[in-house]
């Protein structure tokens, strides 16, 4: 079976489009749709169902993928055999990553882990949790970085290390806390709140934290739902109102005074955060140096 073929036919799958496959590949649409047709002739049957520009795998694909992404693998172990005997070790990884991870854990470890392997390239792609869980199972993902743990038999998942959740302020505003840096809900339950979008860990652990204490999320008094932890540190800054943000993602601006940062006594925002890989793929050599370096990396 020709390998060209089935890396076009992973990628568009991974992707959901032949534009962008072809584009990864450095290939032309007309190459990569023969390498489509040729395979779907070999197998004598359709891998893709093409409406209009929506594409997506038919049952035969869905059961196809598995084996040509455990046949890829099984080549880039042959590589590696060879790479060892010459002393190399190369290729490239597709890594998905919740916000606070991606912009705040990961730069470290994997710069870590490419002074060891250098010709070791990365995708890195942010999602929030719930998509970084959905692209491993999906396989579109190597690896992934979340905040929040889940139970799918599909996937495997390593405990990396805790975070825990804290206050924000700005430092102009009023708060009790003292030199401890301590508040309870009664003494911030009527400011304005800043929340992280729906589908962020840090939102749901925010929420779960609450509903454990009896307070209905919908009580909140919320000014502003934002994406991006920057900005709203920066809304926080400018006294638009306080936020619960990880701890690593305001301690720069905690220390520098640009911020007020209190624990929350009464509830409970510890988390752990989670290394994802799917049970049921063959790890190719790369991805196998990748998760054992990430496991030592965190132990």
């Amino acid at each position: 079976m020709d390998f060209r073929q089935l890396e076009s036919f992973v990628e568009i799958a991974k992707r959901n489009s032949f534009t962008k496959a072809a584009e990864h590949l450095f290939l032309s649409q007309p190459t990569l749709t023969g390498h489509i047709q040729a395979l779907e002739n070999k197998l004598g049957t359709a891998l893709f169902n093409r409406a209009g520009k929506k594409i997506t795998l038919t049952k035969a694909g869905e059961l196809f993928y598995n084996h040509a992404v455990n046949m890829l693998n099984m080549r880039e172990q042959a590589y590696f055999s060879l790479g060892q005997y010459q002393g190399r070790l190369a290729g490239e990884l597709a890594i998905a990553a919740s916000t606070v991870l991606q912009n705040y854990l990961l730069p470290r470890l994997l710069t870590e882990f490419n002074k060891k392997y250098p010709e070791i390239t990365f995708e890195l792609r942010r999602f929030d949790s719930e998509d970084v869980i959905a692209a491993i199972i999906s396989g579109s993902m190597d690896f992934g970085f979340v905040g929040t743990s889940a139970a799918y038999p599909e996937l495997e998942m390593t405990r990396l290390c805790a975070d825990e959740l804290v206050l924000i302020a700005s430092p102009q505003e009023s708060l009790a806390g003292g030199a401890a840096k301590r508040l309870t809900w009664d003494e911030i339950k009527d400011k304005k709140f800043i929340i992280r979008e729906r589908g962020s860990a840090t939102r749901e652990l925010f929420v779960s934290a609450l509903a454990a204490k009896g307070i209905d999320w919908e009580e909140i008094n919320i000014v502003a739902r934002v994406e991006s932890p920057n900005t709203i540190k920066q809304c926080v800054r400018h006294g638009l109102g306080v936020a619960v943000l990880s701890r690593r993602v305001v301690e720069e601006e905690i220390e520098l005074g640009l911020l007020q940062g209190f624990e929350l006594a009464d509830l409970d925002l510890v988390r752990q955060f989670y290394f994802l890989n799917h049970k049921n793929r063959v790890l190719d050599p790369i991805s196998r140096a990748f998760k054992d370096f990430t496991r030592q990396y965190f132990s």
